[in-house]
């Protein structure tokens, strides 16, 4: 099945082929971020939690890097805490991200990230343990390559039961704007691809924006 849509023939079309196109990776998303959400109200990245709360943060440079504390309590009295320690290593091109977030129900949840510089870009493995001791896992190379103006992505990421999906993104750079395609492979052996060529041009203030989008579904048991 194949869509295509331009920009100025109707916006919502492009919107909706976008969606599907990120569904994946939010999905991916949510898993890794599953560490904050244990800590409920110290979470969501920075939102405020429901209702009546205090909210306590400590932020502390180190000699490498930096260490956070966030504790809330809710109108109940229950605490939920989350401690984040960065230290980057210059020398190696490293940077490390350690998180624990504890949830008013005294559960923990761990989360690991280490990205580490490249000749052409940077690689990125993260690592959660949630409060039942299983993990997800995703692990991302980026490279660039300026004489050509491409920029590749490519994420592999595995979930708490061991289902795993791959995503390709590629960006490239073209006389009057850019190309980007992106393949996405879910667990089950769905597939998504999605084209999108945008051009600009400065003497009528133009943009316009193609989107092809085709779906394979999953195979047959």
């Amino acid at each position: 099945m194949s869509t295509k849509t331009h920009r100025n023939r109707g916006a919502s079309a492009v919107t909706a082929g976008r969606r599907f196109a990120l569904v994946p990776a939010l999905a991916i998303a949510c898993t890794l971020a599953l560490a904050s959400v244990a800590a409920d109200a110290a979470g969501r990245g920075g939102a405020a939690p429901h209702g009546d709360y205090t909210r306590h943060t400590e932020r502390t440079r180190t000699a490498n890097g930096h260490e956070r504390h966030d504790e809330v309590t809710n109108a109940r009295g229950k605490t939920a805490t989350r401690d984040a320690a960065v230290v980057n290593d210059r020398a190696a091109g490293t940077r490390t991200r350690d998180v624990t977030a504890t949830g008013p129900n005294g559960k923990t949840a761990t989360r690991e990230d280490v990205t580490t510089r490249t000749g052409n870009g940077y690689t990125r493995d993260s690592t959660v343990t949630l409060p039942d001791g299983r993990t997800a896992t995703r692990d991302a190379t980026v490279t660039r390559n300026h004489e050509d103006g491409t920029r590749t992505k490519e994420v592999v990421a595995t979930g708490p039961n061991g289902g795993t999906r791959a995503v390709v993104d590629e960006r490239q750079r073209t006389d009057d704007g850019f190309t980007r395609s992106t393949d996405v492979t879910r667990a089950n052996g769905s597939s998504l691809s999605r084209d999108v060529t945008v051009s600009r041009d400065p003497e009528t203030h133009t943009v316009s924006k193609d989107v092809t989008v085709d779906r394979e579904a999953a195979p047959k048991p």
